[in-house]
């Protein structure tokens, strides 16, 4: 009956609270469930054509009604337009799987946004925690030599001058910090640019070996340098490229021994199969660093964080610096180390 072919492809609910709808607006017409020939009303018909018509469409809906009560044969016409109506059914079946995989990627892609944001969100508040962290340690230094020094006014002057040369490393700690920061920030927020020269490769890497000197003579390191004749110009920015070779030099003289037995190598290579990059290498024979860490120590604040590195000093923001620094240059940094083997950090950058 009526009732059974709409409970088939409503739900019985769905079908109950039509047929109910129907009756109150039709009192006179004859029950769903005794609707047979010659008793089909047409108005029952029509009520439920337009009820199926949006789930198997209208000519389907007319079709099924018609033969289940036994008002109308199948003809060819019928069958043509259920043959259509099933085609449209199945376009709008796929149109509608296309929208659904749609949404699924756009609510993944909404989905990982948030959790991108939620990750830095929490980076944010970690940076600003340990930079106020670095801040707080030669401010702290600071203020507490300079109460020192004005409580006590007869103080001798070697004790005087020992303080105020501790105030003036820590301020110069944390100028270099600040700068740091300052940097890390530009070059985040991609407001860092360069300023490209060509540069003599043996040259940038005296000027760098320079720079460290004192350091190198206080703790007594042998330098090697290898750069080999006829090497291409670097189209580089001096400052930056000087800043991640002074960086990279400090970390090296940092992890040797101060007994005399530090060992650096500084070289500049053409790596084969690639004539198109120059290869700059700075390694030393100190306390090496984890395999686990090499690429972490590129993070930001990672030296600051973790005390199993080789370097006990630091503000942990040089070697995030120096790859970005790389990177802006479209070249690569990388290390190869073993604890007490020393390490080898090596930079790749194009030429041409």
């Amino acid at each position: 009956d009526v009732r059974e072919l709409l409970t088939g492809f409503l739900g019985k609910k769905r079908a109950t609270q039509a047929l109910h709808a129907f009756a109150e607006r039709f009192p006179d017409a004859h029950p769903a469930d005794d609707v047979t020939p010659p008793q089909a009303d047409p108005r029952l018909l029509a009520y439920s054509e337009k009820l199926l018509a949006g789930s198997i469409g209208p000519a389907s809906a007319r079709l099924l009604l018609s033969s289940s009560v036994g008002v109308e044969d199948i003809s060819f016409d019928n069958v043509v337009g259920i043959l259509r109506e099933s085609q449209q059914l199945l376009e709008a079946n796929r149109q509608l799987q296309k929208q659904q995989r749609q949404l699924q990627r756009l609510t993944d892609e909404l989905r990982a946004a948030y959790d991108q944001l939620q990750a830095l969100d929490h980076d944010k508040d970690e940076f600003l925690a340990t930079v106020t962290h670095e801040l707080r340690t030669p401010l702290t230094s600071i203020r507490a030599l300079s109460e020192i020094l004005t409580d006590n006014p007869d103080m001798e002057e070697q004790e005087r001058q020992r303080f105020l040369l501790t105030i003036t490393r820590e301020s110069e700690r944390l100028s270099r910090l600040i700068t740091l920061v300052l940097d890390l920030e530009k070059f985040e927020s991609g407001q860092a640019t360069l300023d490209r020269t060509p540069l003599d490769p043996a040259e940038i890497l005296n000027d760098a070996i320079e720079s460290v000197g004192q350091l190198l003579r206080a703790k007594q390191i042998r330098l090697d340098v290898d750069v080999p004749p006829g090497l291409p110009s670097l189209p580089a920015d001096r400052d930056r490229l000087m800043q991640v070779l002074v960086n990279l030099l400090s970390n090296a003289i940092k992890s040797c021994r101060a007994d005399g037995s530090g060992h650096i190598r500084v070289a500049a290579e053409r790596p084969a199969g690639t004539p198109a990059t120059l290869r700059l290498v700075v390694q030393d024979n100190g306390k090496g660093i984890e395999t686990a860490f090499h690429t972490l120590i590129f993070d930001k604040f990672f030296q600051a964080k973790n005390q199993t590195m080789r370097k006990p000093e630091g503000s942990g923001l040089g070697l995030a610096i120096t790859k970005k620094i790389v990177e802006l240059h479209a070249g690569r940094i990388w290390v190869e180390s073993q604890p007490d083997q020393g390490a080898r950090f090596s930079i790749e950058l194009p030429v041409g």
